[in-house]
């Protein structure tokens, strides 16, 4: 299960940009800042702010393909050996004749289908007892157990999962279900195996990182590799690149009208409202056909339906075997 990244551009899991510039935008972060401070040299302090504010507005308006990153998640096989005890408002669960380490925090802890499922927050190998994120809600007993990884952690700055492929089995993952649909179709979350056919996202871990649960819950190690689009960290530094694709020159146009208002007409002596409606008038412009030119890079504006759906027709003894369904199977009961 991918870790809790350090800092934004370091992420387990995920394929990210080495820092090299396949394709040279015109200016770095300086450049861009003395750009705009060409325009009204008395607002430096605020320059690079309108700059970020702007380049966040772009990353905003569509995927674009310099945001697209590959990555994987890598399910851990099941977990069950022993027994467990647990007590009935406490969050603390003890085991016997297990081997509890410290790789199980982060997945999830379970007695049958009955209860609630509880993500470990820390382990006691010496002790060999886990430490679960609320206090345990059922009747207190020792019986055997479960853990497996049905939540993941995709990374702090993903936007957008695009795609995710069981490799096992050979299918790309729905990625546009959610967790009232999960509840409809399989309450307890009893479907398991290799067959994880789809993603629903949950609601943020502590740390406020996109969560998604994994369905069916797979409970053989196996690696799912996916898509997704990202929010880049603030340029900071002088010689901070922006994206690849991403114009430069679109970006300060933008922090350029916003410099030309600033503070109002009695603060600001290089005041120009009519100049600054030119430049976002400009900045609208530009970005349209920046927009046109990164379809050309990667289509996303416009989709096959084919390509979002499942590579398996619903219904028959294949799906049914694969896929969660009422007694009866089919389609029409999912």
């Amino acid at each position: 299960m991918p870790l809790i990244p350090q800092t934004p551009v370091s992420i387990p899991n995920q394929v990210l940009p080495n820092g090299s510039q396949p394709y040279v935008n015109q200016m770095n972060f300086s450049q861009a800042i003395g750009r705009v401070q060409s325009w009204n040299p008395d607002a430096t302090a605020m320059a690079g702010q309108w700059i970020n504010d702007a380049v966040r507005k772009i990353y905003d308006r569509k995927t674009w393909y310099s945001l697209m990153v590959k990555g994987q998640v890598v399910c851990p096989k099941a977990v069950n050996s022993g027994k467990a005890t647990v007590t009935l408002g406490s969050p603390t669960v003890v085991g016997t004749g297990t081997t509890w380490t410290v790789d199980l925090i982060g997945r999830q802890f379970r007695f049958g289908f009955q209860n609630p499922i509880y993500t470990i927050v820390d382990v006691d190998e010496v002790g060999q007892a886990l430490t679960l994120e609320m206090p345990w809600g059922g009747d207190t007993r020792s019986a055997g157990y479960f853990i497996v990884g049905y939540y993941y952690n995709l990374g702090p700055n993903i936007k957008y999962l695009k795609s995710m492929t069981n490799v096992i089995q050979g299918w790309r993952m729905w990625t546009d279900r959610t967790q009232e649909y999960l509840d409809n179709i399989d309450p307890w979350r009893q479907a398991g195996g290799v067959f994880p056919w789809c993603v629903a996202p949950m609601p943020t871990d502590s740390a406020g990182n996109y969560l998604v649960e994994i369905y069916a819950v797979p409970w053989v190690q196996q690696v799912l590799p996916f898509r997704a689009y990202i929010q880049p960290p603030n340029l900071v530094n002088d010689d901070d690149q922006f994206p690849p694709y991403i114009r430069a020159d679109v970006v300060v146009k933008d922090a350029i009208a916003k410099a030309l208002v600033w503070r109002g007409p009695k603060l600001n002596k290089y005041y120009d409202a009519q100049q600054s409606a030119v430049f976002t008038s400009e900045f609208e412009n530009e970005l349209l056909h920046m927009a046109d030119a990164d379809e050309n890079l990667y289509r996303t504006q416009v989709q096959d339906p084919s390509e979002m759906s499942m590579n398996m027709a619903p219904g028959g003894s294949m799906w049914d075997a694969t896929h969660a369904v009422m007694a009866g199977g089919g389609w029409g009961n999912l």
